[in-house]
């Protein structure tokens, strides 16, 4: 009987907390504010505990806290994109870390930021020379944006004045030693000719490749499979 009882009540909370994810939109993880973030572990805590409630009685309890924590977050969702001043008091405001070169200290205090936890950031999004940015803005999600340099910036063909197609996708053709066959006909490409260009690149089959793809104009580029490591650490 309790086997059955946590059954029911696991898919009951299941079913709630997936009506209420469709309620609230499909965010990303990087999209979400503070509150839908603790709102969220909020709502998973309580689903939780509904799934190991010994009483049929105590299920009604946790299903309306949910459904109320949900229609919270929905409603305020609603509420900063109807109003810019709740917007800016629920999700608060960007914050300039980076203006024309120059870092301001006194708002990565501000922003609960310190330089390494910058650099950092500058790094992944592929600044390794921050005397190269710009601008950097903390937005509302946590997320660091930057801007280089104009002197900085890669020149692109229409700068030179050249007109250029539109390249299509790349496809993935094997990955961790599987050789993806769909893809390989999306590519219009047969199992010989990969095997060959493999061979070309030093890989004797397809298991022991750990990622090939091919570009539009038929490079193929390898990734073989490799027991080796690197643990040397560059950066504090």
């Amino acid at each position: 009987m309790n086997i059955t009882h946590t059954i029911l009540a696991t898919v009951g909370s299941i079913i709630v907390m997936f009506a209420i994810s469709k309620l609230l939109g499909n965010k990303q993880i990087s999209q979400l504010t503070l509150f839908d973030y603790i709102n969220g572990i909020t709502i998973g805590s309580i689903a939780s505990e509904m799934a190991v409630s010994q009483e049929m009685d105590e299920l009604i309890v946790p299903v309306i806290a949910m459904v109320l924590y949900g229609l919270t977050g929905f409603l305020l969702s609603v509420l900063t994109m109807k109003s810019i001043h709740c917007r800016h008091f629920l999700s608060g405001k960007p914050i300039l870390l980076i203006e024309k070169g120059k870092i301001y200290p006194e708002n990565l205090k501000t922003a609960k930021l310190d330089v390494n936890d910058l650099l950092s950031r500058a790094r992944t999004s592929g600044y390794f020379d921050i005397s190269k940015i710009y601008y950097a803005i903390l937005e509302t999600n946590g997320t660091i944006s930057f801007m280089e340099r104009a002197a900085e910036a890669p020149l692109t063909p229409k700068d030179l004045g050249y007109e250029k197609q539109d390249e299509k996708l790349c496809t993935d053709l094997i990955l961790d030693g599987v050789i993806m066959e769909d893809n390989l006909k999306y590519a219009g490409k047969e199992i010989k000719w990969l095997t060959n260009e493999i061979k070309k690149q030093g890989c004797s089959s397809p298991d022991k490749v750990f990622l090939c793809i091919v570009d539009g104009n038929d490079r193929v580029t390898v990734f073989p499979k490799t027991q080796e490591s690197n643990k040397k650490i560059y950066f504090d």
